[in-house]
C-alpha cells in the first residue's frame, strides 16, 4: 500500500536532480556543510543556528558522496519518498488502506512536492518528522485493550523523540501540535497525559535552539512581510504551485469532509496554517510557503479520503488521482527545468570566467547591501576545481568571520595588490558590470583599470578589466 507512493515520489525526485541551477539558500547549505564541524560550530554561532541539524547532516553526507548538485539534494529526494509512503501510512490508519494509497500517490504529484525535494535545504526532511511523528501518535490514540504501562511510556517517549526531531529541522514544524492536539481530543482524550509529558519535555530539549533562534530572528526572518487575512487564498496556492492541483485537492477533500470521520479530520490540515498565521502577527513573521510545506501530506490524507468516497470508487477514485497528475503534469515538468530555482545563470557566468581565465587573475562580485544576492558563492561553486581567482576586494573570509557572508576592505584603493586582470560579475543586466558595486570599489577600479571586456548571461553582467598602462 505504501510502495507505490514512495516509488513514484523516487521516481519524480531523482529525475532531472541535477538540471536545476542551485538558487541562493542552496548556496549557502554548501557554504556551510564543507566547513569542519568547529567551523561549523562557529557559523551557527552567529547564523542559522536553527539550520544546525541539517548543515551537520549535510556536512556529513557530502563526506560519504559529494558535494554535487545530486549530492547535496539527495537527502531531500529520499526524505519526500520516506514522506509520501508516511502519507499513506497514515491515511491508511485514518481512512482505510486504499484511500491510504490514494493520499501517498496525490503527495508525490503535487509540484512544490517536487520543488523541494530537488533542493538542498531542510524542508523535506522536516516533513519526514512531521508525518512520522503524526503516524506514531495517531497509532498511540487508536490502541485497543490495555497495554503494559512501560511499553505506552516507551511510545510517548518516540514520539517526544520526534517532536525534537521535527524542532530540530525546522521550529516551524512544530506547529502541526494544534493539529496533534485536535487529534487527541477527537480520538482518544483519556492519553491527554501522555501527550502533554511528550510535548514538555520535546519543548524543553529544544529551548536552547529557541532562544538561539530568537537572538538571530532579525536576520533570519527580516524580510517576511507580516499576513493579512487575504493572504490565506493565495498560500493555499502556494502550498501546490499549481491551482487547478489546488482546486482538485479541494473538490476531493471536501467530498472526504462529506462524512463525519472526514469532517472529524478537517481541521488537522487548517490548524497549523492558522497557528502560523496568528504567530507571524508579532514581531517576526513566519508566513513563507517552505515553512508549511509539511500541511500538504496532512491535506492529501483528507483527499485521498475523498477520492475513495466518490461514487463507483473502484473505478473513479483512481480516475481522479491520475486526473490529479494530469493536471500537475505541465507543473512538475517546470520544476525540473534548469531555472526553476533561480533565474540567474551560475553554471554560464562560471563558464565565461574559466575560458578566459589566466593564471593571476581575480574577481569582483557583486555582494549588494547586506551581500544578499550569493554571488560570489554562485560563480565560485560553478568553477572548475583548478581555476580559483583571488577575490579582491575580501578582507576577512566568510569561514573566518564565522559567517556566511565574507567582510570587504574598507579602502578598496588599498587592495587592488597589481592585479594584471580582473572579472566583475554584476547582478542583472547593466550597462557596466560596475554599476551595482560600492561606490567606493567603483572608483578604485576605473582609476585604475579599463573595461576591455563586457559578456551577458540570464540575470548577470561579467566584465574583464585589464590595468591601465
Amino acid at each position: 500500500m505504501w510502495a507505490p507512493p514512495v516509488a513514484l515520489a523516487l521516481f519524480l525526485g531523482v529525475r532531472h536532480l541535477g538540471r536545476p541551477l542551485l538558487w541562493r539558500d542552496e548556496l549557502a547549505s554548501w557554504s556551510a556543510a564543507r566547513r569542519s564541524a568547529g567551523q561549523l560550530w562557529g557559523l551557527l554561532d552567529h547564523v542559522d543556528a536553527v539550520s544546525g541539524a541539517y548543515y551537520f547532516l549535510l556536512h556529513g553526507w557530502i563526506q560519504l558522496f559529494s558535494g554535487s548538485a545530486v549530492g547535496l539534494r539527495l537527502p531531500s529526494v529520499l526524505a519526500t519518498a520516506a514522506t509520501a509512503g508516511l502519507t499513506a501510512l497514515v491515511g491508511r490508519q485514518i481512512f482505510g488502506a486504499r484511500a491510504g494509497l490514494w493520499a501517498g500517490i496525490l503527495f508525490a504529484f503535487v509540484p512544490t512536492v517536487l520543488r523541494y525535494a530537488q533542493e538542498a535545504r531542510s524542508y523535506a526532511l522536516a516533513d519526514t518528522a512531521v508525518l512520522f511523528a503524526t503516524w506514531q501518535l495517531v497509532l498511540l490514540l487508536d490502541r485497543k485493550g490495555p497495554r503494559p504501562r512501560g511499553r505506552t511510556a516507551w511510545a510517548w517517549a518516540g514520539y517526544g523523540a520526534t517532536l525534537v526531531l521535527v524542532g530540530l529541522l525546522h521550529l516551524v514544524g512544530l506547529s502541526v501540535l494544534a493539529a496533534h492536539a485536535w487529534l487527541l481530543v477527537t480520538r482518544r482524550r483519556d492519553a491527554w497525559r501522555g501527550f502533554a509529558v511528550a510535548v514538555a519535555l520535546a519543548v524543553l530539549a529544544l529551548s536552547p535552539l529557541m532562544l538561539f533562534g530568537q537572538d538571530q530572528s532579525d536576520r533570519q526572518l527580516g524580510w517576511v512581510p507580516r499576513p493579512g487575512l487575504t493572504a490565506v487564498p493565495g498560500m493555499l496556492h502556494d502550498l501546490t504551485a499549481s491551482w487547478p492541483v489546488t482546486a482538485a485537492l479541494l473538490l476531493l477533500a471536501a467530498v472526504g469532509a462529506a462524512r463525519r470521520p472526514g469532517l472529524v479530520y478537517l481541521p488537522v490540515p487548517l490548524l497549523p496554517v492558522f497557528v502560523v498565521w496568528i504567530g507571524s502577527q508579532g514581531a517576526h513573521s513566519f508566513w513563507v510557503q517552505r515553512y508549511l510545506l509539511f500541511v500538504v501530506p496532512l491535506w492529501t490524507v483528507l483527499a485521498g479520503a475523498g477520492a475513495e468516497r466518490l461514487p463507483w470508487s473502484r473505478w473513479t477514485a483512481p480516475a481522479s488521482v491520475l486526473l490529479v497528475g494530469a493536471l500537475a503534469f505541465t507543473s512538475l515538468r517546470s520544476e525540473s527545468q534548469p531555472f526553476a530555482h533561480t533565474d540567474t545563470d551560475w553554471h554560464a557566468g562560471a563558464a565565461v570566467i574559466a575560458d578566459g581565465y589566466r593564471a593571476g587573475d581575480a574577481i569582483v562580485p557583486e555582494r549588494g547591501p547586506g551581500a544578499p544576492y550569493m554571488t560570489d558563492l554562485g560563480i565560485s561553486y560553478y568553477l572548475p576545481p583548478t581555476i580559483h581567482p583571488r577575490d579582491l576586494f575580501v578582507s576577512v573570509p566568510a569561514v573566518a568571520r564565522d559567517d556566511l557572508l565574507a567582510s570587504e576592505c574598507a579602502r578598496p584603493a588599498s587592495c587592488l595588490h597589481d592585479a594584471p586582470r580582473i572579472w566583475v560579475v554584476g547582478y542583472g543586466h547593466t550597462l557596466s558590470p560596475l554599476t551595482g558595486l560600492p561606490r567606493a570599489q567603483q572608483s578604485a577600479l576605473t582609476a585604475y583599470y579599463r573595461l576591455t571586456e563586457i559578456r551577458y548571461v540570464n540575470n548577470l553582467t561579467l566584465g574583464l578589466l585589464t590595468r591601465k598602462s
